[in-house]
């Protein structure tokens, strides 16, 4: 168990060193300000009076600061030692790239040198070193990188959101300038402007400078990084110089970012221009020479030294050189005691780009080798398909086309001015290079037979049809044998000139039938001109829908339902989702019904079948069975009706020819004998029910005038009496009547006398064992 565990505590150690070895290292604390920017940022003789005028940190506590020294410690980080700083805590800064640098401090405020540099505001956690310097040349320079955790992969916020810093300079009481810039633009490096793009957000923007997205196994604890760059700029010798090197975090301080710049890279500098590069969109091209010039605007050095690619060129000794093939010059300006001037360009070469000398034909059977050319279509066959080549000019003669000199002024629609003349075409690649072809202008009298499309009209108007026009242009391309380019006009000119080119989706735009021209052309220009034949045969067409109903309580009797087409029904054939062929099918059940209709046509000696669908659909409905409550007082009762089906039902009270209502109740219905009707609103019949409204009357008149002369109940049902007897009273509760509820009622005596006008009580005794009291009056 020793032996194990002695030989994992070895594996252990082994691998945390090799993590250790792979990350950069930092120091806040050995090395003062002035040491940082003297000994190593600048440690040169070309720079005098170099003095540190003011930093500014976050305060972490104790000895924790936003910048200091880094050691790259064997990684593969690009600089192997310099200066860091950091919107940030130092200890942040290295990596691995596993945690969020996010860091803030009490009172950590922005910059407002730097925001006016970037015409920004709000900036907060600036860290920043000043210093003074001379110089005795006329060029200084360092390299950087810049990194930043807002760079994040896959995410629109690095289209949005960067950190801000600058390397700013200027001569002591001047005004400063920003020299931390994209190579070639005077737009400052940031996320936002130095990025790979993301889908959908945003496109690249300089990705050749961008060096890429980190994962957790770099050296630095952030997630993205440029590549190195240099800041560049002209001073004026022996002129004290204020630098101010000031990075912030911009509108809060979340996701942190850094500034590497590389120990003894601050120099004076030669300048031998931009690169002339790939990356910069700039290379040379083929045969192309450069002069590059090192010669310093003050101060002649003692020596110029070239190389290309690191090797020394021996016999350059002065302050220009021409360049003619590709690599990376370098030059070192001598100025004694020490102090060397250097610079390097990158040069890259393009190849001109590869064209073909073409013949180019017009269609014109009449003009004697005479025609209007669009020269623009002969370059897809110049260029051989390569479309990042371009014209940038015909001519009609070699020496201009060479110079670039007396363009023929419009190209779309030139006319040659013989049989078989010669132009020049003048292609240029994306990077300027330049190739000549040539263009022979011919005509062609080809004529081609005509050809026909057949299109069943539309369902709105028998006139017109929509037609496809590449079916067309299949059959040319299969009679031809190859892949041509078809074109379509209503007009032989505009076939020619090729103007108003018709779509492929077309509806004619005369009645019935029309004749189109056709354009067929290749790499070589026009082929031949031919016809189309355009024959607008007729569809069917439908009347205007009909509603069908199917009773289902009258199964298994049938309806007739027709197919709905115009015209006669014999010039056309059926087919019927029931499979039956004739204009009208019996059906007996309610679904949705489809009928195919076919008209047969003859054009072109070629029977053609144009058809339409017509959907026919049979709703269900039936006569209404129902039931229906009486509900409320004697007197003024209501009727509630609920019917039972599955139709759409009205109801009416009494009169069946009357009017009827949508609503199911009826209110304040006097008592007696009433009839119910329930009608359909699809057609299906009316159900209807007589019902019995009790009612006990609120006075009787005894007076034998043959009105209300018997107080008796209204509405009993003789089939089904609900009331067993009915007794009356006088208001001193003397029982005057017990009545029989098929009795002829009461007729205001008792004991064969007359009663005196007044008010009487009665109890109705029910057969279900309940009971009725209310009153009425005896009017004599």
């Amino acid at each position: 168990m020793f032996r194990l565990n002695y030989i994992l505590a070895l594996v252990f150690l082994f691998t945390w060193n090799n993590v250790l070895g792979q990350n950069i290292q930092v120091d806040a604390v050995t090395y003062s300000s002035q040491q940082l920017v003297e000994d190593f940022l600048i440690n040169s003789g070309c720079i005098q009076n170099i003095q540190v005028t003011n930093t500014a940190s976050g305060i972490f506590g104790g000895t924790e600061k936003s910048f200091g020294y880094f050691d790259a410690n064997g990684s593969a980080f690009p600089f192997s030692s310099g200066i860091v700083m950091s919107t940030g805590k130092l200890r942040n800064v290295p990596g691995p790239n596993t945690n969020l640098s996010d860091d803030d401090a009490p009172g950590w405020t922005g910059d407002q040198d730097l925001e006016t540099a970037l015409g920004i505001n709000n900036t907060t956690n600036a860290t920043v070193i000043e210093f003074d310097f001379t110089t005795n040349a006329d060029n200084i320079s360092f390299r950087y990188l810049f990194a930043s955790e807002e760079y994040q992969e896959g995410s629109p916020n690095t289209c949005l959101y960067s950190d801000a810093f600058a390397f700013l300079i200027k001569p002591i009481g001047g005004t400063y300038e920003n020299i931390a810039l994209v190579p070639g633009t005077n737009t400052p490096v940031l996320v936002t402007t130095v990025h790979s793009g993301i889908a959908g957000s945003c496109p690249p923007i300089n990705e050749g400078f961008f060096e890429g997205y980190n994962g957790a196994n770099v050296p630095i604890n952030f997630n993205g990084q440029t590549k190195v760059l240099t800041a560049q700029t002209s001073v004026i010798p022996n002129q004290a110089y204020h630098i101010k090197l000031v990075i912030a975090d911009e509108q809060n301080y979340r996701f942190d970012s850094a500034v590497f710049i590389e120990a003894n890279s601050f120099n004076i500098s030669a300048n031998l221009g931009p690169d002339r590069s790939f990356r910069t969109e700039n290379p040379l091209c083929d045969t192309e020479t450069l002069v590059l010039d090192a010669t310093p605007t003050t101060n002649t050095p003692l020596s110029f030294i070239w190389f290309q690619d690191g090797v020394l060129l021996p016999a350059e000794t002065g302050p220009q050189i021409t360049v003619s093939t590709a690599g990376e010059y370098s030059v070192a300006l001598d100025f004694g005691g020490g102090c060397i001037a250097t610079d390097a360009v990158l040069i890259e070469y393009s190849t001109n780009p590869i064209v073909q000398n073409v013949d180019f034909f017009q269609c014109e059977p009449m003009a004697n080798g005479i025609a209007v050319f669009n020269l623009n279509d002969a370059i897809p066959n110049i260029t051989i398909g390569d479309s990042s080549l371009r014209s940038v000019g015909f001519y009609t003669n070699l020496n201009d086309a060479q110079n670039g000199t007396n363009p023929i002024p419009n190209p779309v629609d030139y006319t040659n001015i013989s049989a078989d003349e010669v132009v020049y075409a003048r292609i240029s690649s994306e990077f300027g290079c330049t190739s000549i072809a040539t263009i022979t202008l011919k005509t062609t009298t080809n004529t081609l037979p005509p050809y026909y499309l057949v299109e069943c009209s539309n369902s709105e108007n028998n006139e017109f049809a929509n037609f496809d026009l590449t079916d067309a242009t299949s059959a040319i391309n299969t009679d031809l044998g190859g892949n041509f380019t078809i074109q379509y006009f209503e007009e032989y000119e505009d076939a020619i000139s090729v103007e108003n080119i018709l779509p492929t989706n077309f509806t004619n735009t005369e009645s019935n039938f029309q004749i189109l021209f056709i354009r067929i052309s290749g790499d070589e220009g026009c082929l031949g001109i031919s016809t189309l034949e355009l024959t607008v045969i007729p569809t069917p067409q439908l009347g205007e829908a009909i509603d069908y109903t199917y009773c289902l309580d009258r199964f298994p009797e049938t309806i007739t339902i027709v197919s709905g087409v115009l015209g006669n029904p014999n010039d056309y054939t059926y087919l019927w989702s029931t499979g039956e062929i004739t204009p009208t099918i019996e059906i007996n059940s309610a679904e949705n019904y489809t009928v195919t209709i076919t008209q047969t046509t003859q054009a072109n000696g070629i029977n053609h079948n144009c058809s339409i669908t017509n959907t026919i659909t049979v709703s269900a409905s039936e006569l209404a069975t129902f039931t229906y409550e009486i509900t409320g007082n004697y007197g003024n009762q209501n009727i509630i009706i609920t019917p039972i089906g599955i139709g759409d039902y009205v109801f009416a009270l009494d009169d069946e020819n009357g009017a009827y209502q949508e609503s199911p109740i009826f209110e304040n219905v006097r008592g007696g004998v009433h009839f119910i009707y329930v009608k359909d609103l699809k057609g299906c019949g009316i159900a209807s029910q007589r019902i019995f409204v009790l009612d006990f009357p609120k006075f009787f008149t005894p007076n034998d005038d043959g009105f209300h002369d018997y107080w008796q109940i209204l509405g009993l049902n003789s089939e089904d009496i609900q009331i067993k007897n009915i007794e009356i009273f006088d208001r001193y509760s003397v029982l005057i009547k017990t009545l029989n509820p098929t009795s002829r009622g009461w007729d205001g005596t008792f004991n064969g006398k007359l009663l005196a006008s007044s008010d009487y009580w009665f109890v109705a005794y029910f057969t279900d064992g309940s009971e009725y009291r209310n009153h009425f009056t005896l009017k004599r």
